[in-house]
């Protein structure tokens, strides 16, 4: 068997020729090229996670094959939004006030801009292999610090094969008052994706990051294997929103990890409405004291969707805090598992932590699986707290509401945006929280028995009948 040949079931077309393409492809350098290596040697060292392995048992990812995918699409620039599928142009909203906007199209980043008095302040938001060439100390020391290639095996096929990519570097002191946008879009069939993004929020800095990934309904099965890192320096603010609109026949595995620096501020937020299979990880580590942490979720399922949440609040330094608050809403047969681990280190006293996942079942054949674990090694915590909930719509709030003539479909999708509508509210973008709701919504709008009342109730209407 020859060293090119990957002998890890689930593929056939993906090689270490792969990798060698993509960074030929991105004119990378040396550094980098013997990074990708490595890499690869790892994937093809390493073995699937355990399947009895708690995070890990509910998602059988030994059986998932993708013989037919391929590890980079064809290069092709795109100038434009008038260029890109017009499914996909959604992606591209002109009349979003961004600072910054980084567009991926399939393999390759096609567009990239930035306010240019930002620019002048030394901000740097551009593909992760214009920054691989233009900034390499930045890059050699932040690129896997967080997310390491040894963490699982798709993880170091991430790191072996990431193309496009985003980097995004804010100085010490710089306020970027509007959002940056990075939209990852794509039409193509049995494609493998490997999305990768950096973002470095230097002492004092503060940003919000929207990471907004969506494609077509396809026949074949595509893969995304997806890291972000995320470092917010002493006294930081980043405010990081993941949203998942995915075609049904994406398999997505992402993991996003935060290092917090002392008094810093960090908010991720995962916002779950497409694909078949998601896999996510979403980490925030509280080192220094003073660190706070949110972490919010959004799902909603239908048809067979699988959706698998890890989450670790991990308190180390002193005077840390964290809260988590996920909402799922499963219709169909849908399953939704949140395994969430809030860990206090010895040395994290006087920290506080929460995490609450409330589900609501639209259907009995849907599924939601909610595991809170609290690690609590400090003998001094303030406050460390959990629940969970899964059940099914109130019927009693549905009576309440068909008492005043409005239809049973229409009210239940009334109640699945109000019980959204707490985590929605802490979205700080008002256009974010409106694009959040209405995707809801949408979905929302294909569950009741009349469909067609159901999806005529937009965003606004919502708000004005609560």
């Amino acid at each position: 068997m020859t060293q090119d040949v990957l002998t890890a079931p689930g593929f056939t077309q993906i090689t270490q020729a792969s990798a060698e393409e993509v960074a030929a492809r991105g004119d990378e350098p040396p550094w980098l090229r013997e990074r990708r290596r490595a890499a690869w040697r790892l994937f093809e060292a390493m073995d699937f996670p355990d399947p009895s392995d708690e995070q890990w048992r509910r998602t059988d990812v030994r059986s998932m094959t993708f013989d037919a995918v391929r590890p980079l699409s064809a290069s092709a620039p795109i100038a434009g939004a008038s260029e890109l599928p017009e499914a996909l142009r959604s992606a591209w909203d002109e009349a979003d006030a961004a600072a910054g906007r980084i567009v991926q199209h399939d393999s390759d980043v096609v567009h990239v801009e930035l306010a240019e008095e930002l620019r002048a302040r030394g901000v740097i938001l551009t593909d992760l292999h214009t920054a691989a060439r233009e900034h390499p100390d930045l890059v050699r020391r932040y690129l896997s610090a967080a997310v390491p290639a040894d963490e699982w095996k798709y993880v170091a096929l991430n790191a072996a094969l990431w193309s496009g990519g985003c980097f995004l570097y804010v100085p010490e002191g710089v306020t970027i008052d509007r959002p940056v946008h990075l939209s990852l879009v794509s039409a193509s069939t049995s494609l493998g994706l490997f999305p990768h993004t950096v973002i470095v929020a230097e002492q004092g800095s503060s940003v919000s990051f929207i990471d907004e990934a969506l494609s077509p309904d396809q026949a074949e099965p595509a893969f995304v294997s997806g890291a972000v890192e995320i470092f917010a320096g002493d006294g930081a603010q980043v405010a990081y929103y993941a949203v998942n609109r995915w075609g049904h026949h994406v398999y997505n595995f992402n993991t996003v990890r935060a290092i917090l620096g002392r008094d810093s501020r960090v908010l991720a937020l995962a916002a779950g409405v497409g694909g078949k299979v998601t896999k996510m990880r979403i980490d925030t580590r509280m080192a220094e004291p003073g660190a706070s942490a949110q972490l919010l979720g959004i799902t909603f399922g239908d048809r067979d969707q699988h959706f698998d949440y890890n989450t670790l609040q991990d308190h180390i330094g002193p005077h840390t805090t964290s809260d988590l608050q996920f909402k799922a809403a499963m219709a169909g047969a849908s399953s939704m598992v949140w395994y969430g681990i809030t860990r206090i280190e010895p040395t994290a006293s006087a920290s506080e932590a929460n995490q609450t996942s409330r589900n609501l079942l639209l259907s009995e054949h849907a599924k939601a699986a909610p595991i809170p674990i609290l690690e609590i090694e400090a003998f001094d915590v303030l406050k460390c707290s959990h629940g969970a909930t899964a059940g099914p719509v109130d019927e009693d709030e549905l009576f309440y509401l068909e008492a005043r003539a409005i239809p049973r479909d229409v009210a239940e999708q009334m109640l699945v945006e109000g019980f959204f509508l707490d985590v929605i509210d802490r979205v700080p973008s008002e256009r974010l929280r409106a694009r959040l709701a209405q995707a809801v919504l949408t979905k929302a709008a294909g569950q009741g028995s009349r469909p067609d009342s159901a999806s005529s109730l937009s965003f606004d209407e919502m708000l004005a009948a609560r």
